[in-house]
């Protein structure tokens, strides 16, 4: 399976939450909602400011970008 990065960016790099081994894009897509909606949760504060969930595969391509503030 292939490997995919999870990481809270602004402007730059906040946070790392670490690599994931998931089947295919789509799931690391889904994996990477379902964080930014957790994050809006458990951290409200972000909200606003422009923050996203980044997503890339274990050979660096980009796989998606989930902004914080449009995810519901």
């Amino acid at each position: 399976m292939p490997l995919f990065s999870f990481k809270l960016i602004n402007s730059h790099f906040v946070a790392d939450f670490g690599v994931h081994d998931l089947p295919s894009e789509t799931d690391a897509q889904i994996e990477a909602i379902r964080l930014a909606r957790s994050l809006r949760e458990t951290r409200p504060e972000l909200v606003g400011l422009r923050y996203s969930i980044f997503v890339n595969d274990d050979d660096g391509r980009a796989v998606c970008t989930i902004p914080l503030d449009v995810i519901l």
